[in-house]
């Protein structure tokens, strides 16, 4: 079992644009009104406004690590998968398709031999990359439109230990699932007064990096989380006292 650790937060120059962030050499960018601000998690220094920035577009198509195969989904409710040709290389031919239930907003991720995506049907789903085979699927109870973050980082061989960080459209909370199985590992829960306004961005330190606004729209913050394994439970005395802790341990 994991847990997050709220370990500080950056204020924002609110209001915040729309659900979208991204990551550039470390540094947070996130649109705001008047245009981008720019976010230092390392050195938590001031956050600056610029008015334009190369903001990249979502790639149509994911490829796999050896270059032979390439997935997507589509606002359509369509996952979709190509192989190149064993006859022309650059020509790419159908290998496999899901019509899925509802819309799918974001790009899939591809964890070696298998692709997680999330749609507007409120799932997570995960299936065999080699063959569209279902493994597992995940209803949060919300709709999925800003896609799934890997923690620590998307690897290219077996999927243990991978975590899937995803944000419902609602905002209230930042959900942590274990790429394996789909379990619930860990959830983040905002006051009521505030919401998750972007995805969850891996910062360096394995740090997590997510924007929310508070309930005035100018009230915004870039939070600053830690996942990691919840502190040992201390073992209790004998006499069924709590143990105590101090320099020496005893």
């Amino acid at each position: 079992m994991l847990v997050f650790t709220r370990l500080g937060e950056i204020a924002l120059p609110g209001p915040l644009g729309g659900r979208t962030g991204f990551l550039s050499d470390g540094i947070v960018v996130l649109p705001v009104e008047g245009g981008w601000v720019r976010v230092a998690p390392e050195t938590e220094a001031t956050p600056s406004i610029v008015s334009e920035i190369d903001a990249p577009e979502a790639p149509e198509w994911i490829p796999s690590a050896d270059g032979k195969r390439r997935y997507r989904t589509t606002a359509e409710g369509l996952v979709e998968a190509q192989r190149r040709s064993r006859t022309r290389k650059n020509k790419w031919v159908k290998s496999w398709t899901i019509v899925a239930p509802n819309s799918i907003m974001a790009p899939p991720i591809l964890l070696g031999p298998r692709l997680c995506y999330a749609g507007l049907d409120d799932r997570v789903t995960c299936v065999r990359a080699k063959n569209g085979h279902r493994i597992w699927a995940v209803d949060l109870g919300d709709r999925l439109s800003t896609g799934l973050t890997c923690w620590p980082a998307c690897g290219t061989g077996p999927v243990d230990g991978d975590i899937l960080l995803v944000v419902p459209d609602d905002g209230a909370s930042l959900i942590a699932l274990d790429a394996y199985d789909g379990r619930r590992v860990a959830a983040f829960e905002l006051p009521a007064t505030q919401r998750f306004a972007s995805p969850a961005l891996v910062v360096p330190g394995e740090r997590i990096a997510i924007a929310r606004k508070g309930y005035d729209a100018k009230e915004a913050a870039l939070v600053l989380l830690k996942l990691a394994p919840p502190p040992p439970t201390p073992l209790p005395y004998n006499d069924g006292s709590p143990a105590r802790t101090g320099p020496s341990g005893r």
